[in-house]
């Protein structure tokens, strides 16, 4: 009996895992703004560095090795710092050059936001890949800033204006990515000084079992159409092109997974940002991907939207008479908000988890075309474009 004890001791001490979790700060209440003065990388006192005015904002950050398989979730909370309109945001990873400054990896990209063939933030090219997006947010319409109701714009249904918009994601696919020096940047795309305040970190937790190593996940980025740089224009791709990449899956490539993220914008009532868009993605002429992306629950985040434009629209109401008891009808003019309103796979204060579909490849070389058949072309002012981007997953 004492040696079977003892043997299931033993066992119990190799399957258990003491490490426990970390949690690894990135941004602590960093503004995300335009400044026309702020100089390009600049450094402040917590070692942000800025580009773009502002818009753009990079940490180096030093990830412990992770000997175990690891959940890796990241959150992300903003506020307004006084811009009162939704704005797409994005946190991306960039890994670390030991030869060259971020400045030189930033500046050495080069942009061509006019043609329609190569442009190399989108696609793969030589020894250039895509920058790799870790999440996507959308801002809200002045949560914080105008959360007094200075506005008063507060719908009878809703308590109070929250103060802060959170999000957390399961980011596991990253796990072998995130380990050493990389560069974690956040971009905002906006136009004012007061812009967002964005805080983000990102949890480490272990395995509990001292057996399950962790496993080699190598992330292949194939397309990004979200703008990295001042100089990368992005309206309108879609609508003159599809894109084609060629990638390659080395021999005991398995668990292969596409993700794939994606967002219409185009701030009209008849842009890509309210018009639904079939997205079509097809590797080696099979389609794996053929869907409509819609949002048609935004009204379920009035709430972090005090600063959302508001508009009367008529309807005939049926409503309970207070002296009788009984049901009538009459017209009436109700308010609906901007934030209300259906979007093309988003909705101001969401994040924008990654579709994943898993893919039945073999070793060798692969095509992927991604394609938006009916996207539109700028006209009359506006400003229609696709935010899409999509990685490859497998472990060896």
């Amino acid at each position: 009996m004492k040696k079977i004890i003892f043997t299931m001791l033993l066992g119990t001490l190799f399957f258990s895992n003491c490490v426990t979790a970390q949690k690894i700060e990135i941004f602590d209440e960093v503004r995300v703004n335009h400044d026309e003065n702020r100089k390009d990388f600049s450094t402040d006192n917590n070692e942000n560095i800025y580009y773009g005015g502002g818009q753009y904002v990079f940490k180096k950050v030093t990830f412990p090795k992770q000997k175990l398989n690891t959940k890796v979730e990241i959150s992300v909370t903003v506020i307004s710092g006084g811009d009162r309109y939704d704005r797409a945001g994005s946190i991306y990873v960039l890994p670390v050059d030991k030869n060259n400054s971020l400045e030189d990896v930033v500046k050495n990209k080069k942009f061509a936001s006019n043609e329609y063939t190569k442009i190399k933030t989108i696609v793969p090219e030589g020894n250039f890949s895509p920058t790799i997006e870790l999440m996507r947010f959308m801002t809200t319409f002045g949560i914080g800033f105008f959360s007094n109701d200075s506005l008063q714009r507060k719908p009878v249904y809703i308590p109070y204006w929250e103060r802060e918009v959170k999000w957390k994601e399961d980011i596991s696919q990253f796990s072998t990515l995130l380990q050493g020096e990389v560069w974690i940047g956040v971009h905002i795309g906006n136009y004012t000084k007061g812009g967002h305040i964005v805080s983000a970190s990102i949890n480490l937790t272990p395995s509990e079992l001292s057996c399950d190593i962790a496993k080699n996940k190598v992330i292949v980025s194939i397309l990004n159409t979200d703008p990295f740089g001042t100089n990368q224009g992005n309206d309108e791709l879609f609508a003159y092109k599809d894109f084609q990449v060629e990638f390659n899956l080395p021999k005991g490539a398995k668990n292969v997974k596409l993700y794939y993220i994606t967002t219409g914008h185009g701030g009209h009532s008849e842009g890509d940002e309210f018009v639904k868009k079939q997205n079509i993605v097809k590797i080696d002429d099979k389609k794996v991907i053929d869907f409509i992306p819609w949002r048609d629950d935004c009204a379920s985040f009035r709430r972090f939207n005090p600063g959302t434009g508001v508009w009367l629209r008529k309807r005939v109401a049926p409503y309970i008479q207070e002296d009788k008891g009984t049901y009538t009808t009459k017209e009436i003019e109700e308010p609906i908000a901007s934030s209300d309103l259906s979007r093309s796979n988003w909705c101001p204060g969401s994040n924008v988890p990654a579709m994943v579909v898993p893919l039945d490849l073999k070793e060798g070389k692969h095509t992927a075309v991604f394609s938006i058949p009916e996207a539109q072309k700028n006209a009359n002012g506006t400003s229609n474009h696709w935010m899409v981007s999509s990685y490859i997953v497998y472990e060896l």
